[in-house]
């Protein structure tokens, strides 16, 4: 086998790797936007979830706790935006 024929066989395995290597990167970017999908649609049915049990619509005893950190974080929340108001009102 002579040289060249030996640089083309490279040439072509490096351009399968390099194909196989973009087919592959591409994929995992496709599975990155599917698992963000993934993950705000699991923060919809949160949120949904949330309001359902304010309005009294959806109760369980496996949502307590997380209905107990979203109610704390919240008034935190309100808390801290209070306080903040509370301090521009000094200033002036």
């Amino acid at each position: 086998m002579g040289i060249l024929e030996t640089i083309k066989g490279k040439a072509g395995e490096l351009a399968e790797d390099a194909e196989r290597a973009g087919k592959v990167t591409a994929a995992q970017v496709k599975l990155k936007s599917l698992q963000g999908d993934v993950e705000k649609a699991l923060t919809q049915l949160g949120r949904d979830a949330f309001d359902l049990v304010e309005k009294g619509e959806l109760s369980h005893t496996a949502l307590e706790a997380a209905v107990t950190r979203v109610r704390a974080a919240k008034q935190a929340v309100a808390d801290k935006e209070a306080e903040i108001a509370a301090m521009r009102a000094s200033e002036t």
